[in-house]
């Protein structure tokens, strides 16, 4: 599978290695807004996929997932990327 990528915006609370999303924010936590780079990577086989997050400043993460539409789910539910959002 080709990479998938998209861009956004997001608010990032926390520090560079120990930081979170609004979803998961502590009341009065300092918060940053920023650019957030997606890419979604897979097997050739179609198994395993990751979704690797990486916002500007911060530490990446990634989180694996059983299928692409999981992981695009995911990306949606966390920070509003629709399907249409991605590119190759």
């Amino acid at each position: 599978m080709k990479p998938l990528y998209a861009t956004t915006k997001a608010r990032v609370y926390g520090t560079p290695n120990a930081w979170r999303f609004a979803d998961q924010a502590r009341d009065g936590e300092l918060f940053q807004d920023c650019k957030v780079r997606l890419e979604i990577q897979g097997d050739d086989e179609g198994h395993c996929f990751f979704l690797i997050v990486s916002p500007e400043g911060f530490f990446t993460s990634d989180r694996w997932h059983e299928t692409l539409q999981a992981a695009q789910e995911r990306a949606r539910m966390l920070l509003g990327v629709t399907r249409a959002d991605w590119s190759e």
